[in-house]
């Protein structure tokens, strides 16, 4: 979960910096004065939504509240089959 927020917020900042710097014309992120990083920074809750939404959605079995039970079920399934492999031999 934390490496999707963590890429959400890249995607986020980067694009947040590029339309303040449009918006505000201001040529470099360097030039940037604090209301113009305060705008950048809605970028860390914005980021997050997606995040919390793939969290809340129960249809989802690779990530969110039912991801853990989806990966103990995988993880059996692939010891079984490995252990069926291995009898075969």
């Amino acid at each position: 979960m934390i490496e999707s927020y963590v890429r959400n917020l890249i995607g986020q900042v980067i694009g947040a910096v590029m339309i303040v710097a449009q918006t505000s014309n201001i040529a470099s992120p360097l030039d940037f004065g604090q209301s113009e990083w305060l705008l950048v920074a809605n970028a860390l809750w914005a980021s997050l939504v997606p995040v919390a939404l793939r969290y809340a959605n129960k249809k989802d079995p690779a990530f969110g509240l039912i991801a853990e039970k989806a990966a103990t079920e995988v993880s059996k399934k692939i010891t079984t089959a490995s252990k069926k492999a291995v009898k075969k031999k």
